[in-house]
């Protein structure tokens, strides 16, 4: 049903829904809530101006208690009409980054790269396996030259070895990631699953734009000169963050930069309402960091072992029960791209000492419980990351309750939050978190407004509700609300003794 946005409410009708003893007898305490009513009745003789509707300052956000919450899950057509509730309904919730510190491995001897550069015998020797466009002379040559530019003593110009340093580079992701730049991890099973399982999770994101991440989570393997810029020239992006000390000169260390150039640049597309392109550029930015939960972007060494354990994950997938592990009911809330693809780097990095060293000297390595429990749970940690990445380009805040701030809502008036100018597609969430010490007690609308209106349509999407509990969670899909741009959440609080405030007022775009 369609609500025409409502007119000031005068004192009389205050004074009416606050004498409403009926209501306030259903209450917990009728003493206590008696002489709320009284009082708040004697406050509205001297000051009647405070019922009028009011679009409220932020403040900050209320301290969370430990009452009850109440979730919803609705489903609206565009005139309004309300097409399925869902009581209930567990909605995956973001965590704080610190979570990542949780993850632990037993000490184990790291393996130390050679003084002469950051690459063994043994993985030259394996570099010169995927050389074969080069004699064995041009190989030896190759190699002799690169070691020289590493330590310092090379005789060419500088030209010469960034051409040498172009060269080995390819060649490098080549022996680690399959030949003609095919990466491990592409399509299925790998950074496919990765990707869709995000945006699946999610629930809001449309079928179409969940294979539009899919056909895009490989792109980056294709196209090691991107992003260009800020990816500078010659430089080959192998979609790492060294933790080491063994990064190779010009071209590693893009993995953080990338992932939040594309995040950014996705935010940017949404914001010029163009949601097919903004899911493009969610869809090469989440391979980023996908690639960084694997221990081995966090080193430019072990080439060898490196390519092995990539193999083993692409060829074990179902085995090693990866799809489980990436069904997570949680993710990590985002920031700033580029801090977080670090964090994740710099956990994925404490197992690859012991997943290392188990490869380099345990011929049964793929059998070890704690190689596969370490990859089980770093799968895990990447799709929560993966998801929040996919949260941070596609959701879109009130500036009333972003960061620390709330909209109050206090007795007998009405509150007010916005989300004006935000992209639309064919499917939406629009979330709103209210705490409130008597949610039964309000009323709560949600209103929209297209590109050729001036005024807000509404739909009532909660109506007094659910008695003393202490939280509401609403979440609202629409599906096919072309040119709506400017959302609005209105809630009224009906009755005196309980106050609160509306805490997240947020869109989702799929």
């Amino acid at each position: 049903m369609i609500i025409s946005p409502f007119e000031c409410i005068r004192v009389p009708s205050c004074l009416r829904e606050n004498s409403n003893v009926e209501v306030e007898i259903v209450k917990n305490s009728f003493k206590t809530r008696m002489f709320s009513v009284l009082l708040a009745l004697l406050l509205i003789a001297v000051m009647p101006a405070a019922c009028a509707d009011v679009a409220l300052k932020p403040v900050e956000k209320p301290d969370a208690d430990d009452g009850q919450t109440i979730t919803r899950t609705i489903v609206i057509q565009a005139d309004g009409t309300i097409v399925s509730v869902t009581e209930d309904d567990v909605l995956i919730e973001g965590m704080d980054i610190s979570e990542l510190l949780k993850f632990e491995v037993p000490e184990h001897v790291p393996m130390a790269p050679p003084a002469d550069g950051p690459l063994r015998e043994e993985d030259w020797e394996y570099l010169k396996t995927v050389m074969t466009d080069l004699s064995e002379k041009e190989r030896d040559a190759l190699i002799s030259e690169i070691q020289a530019i590493f330590a310092g003593k090379s005789e060419l110009s500088q030209d010469e070895q960034r051409e040498i340093l172009y060269r080995i580079g390819n060649y490098i992701v080549m022996a680690t990631e399959g030949n003609e730049v095919t990466p491990r991890w592409e399509i299925q099973p790998g950074h496919w699953q990765l990707s869709t399982t995000a945006g699946r999770i999610m629930g809001y994101v449309t079928t179409a734009h969940n294979t539009t991440l899919g056909d895009y989570s490989g792109w980056a393997d294709d196209n090691r000169f991107e992003p260009s810029p800020p990816l500078p020239p010659w430089t080959v992006n192998r979609h790492s963050w060294v933790l080491d000390g063994t990064e190779f000169p010009n071209w590693d260390n893009w993995g953080p930069d990338s992932c939040a150039y594309y995040m950014n640049s996705a935010r940017a597309n949404f914001d010029s309402y163009d949601p097919d392109a903004a899911y493009i550029d969610i869809g090469k930015g989440l391979h980023y960091i996908e690639d960084l939960g694997c221990p081995y972007h966090t080193t430019g060494a072990y080439l060898l072992q490196h390519g092995a354990y990539e193999s083993w994950i692409k060829s074990h997938w179902t085995e090693l029960g990866l799809d489980s592990a990436i069904d997570v009911t949680s993710y990590f809330v985002v920031t700033d791209p580029e801090v977080s693809a670090k964090a994740l780097a710099e956990v994925s990095h404490q197992a690859l000492s012991y997943i290392n060293r188990t490869i380099d000297t345990d011929p049964d390595w793929q059998d070890d419980p704690y190689v596969i429990a370490y990859t089980q749970q770093l799968h895990t940690l990447t799709e929560q990351m993966t998801i929040g990445m996919l949260v941070y380009a596609s959701k879109f805040e009130s500036p009333d309750t972003v960061g620390s701030y709330s909209v109050p809502i206090w007795d007998g008036q009405t509150s007010y939050a916005f989300v004006d100018d935000v992209a639309c597609s064919d499917r939406m969430r629009i979330s709103t978190r209210i705490s409130h010490t008597y949610i039964g007690d309000l009323e709560v609308w949600l209103g929209w407004k297209d590109d050729s209106e001036g005024v807000y349509r509404e739909g009532k999407i909660w109506d007094r509700q659910g008695g003393s509990e202490d939280h509401l969670n609403i979440d609202v899909y629409v599906d096919e609300w072309y040119d709506v741009h400017d959302w609005r959440l209105r809630v009224k609080d009906n009755a005196a003794g309980d106050e609160g405030a509306i805490t997240e007022f947020y869109v989702f775009i799929g």
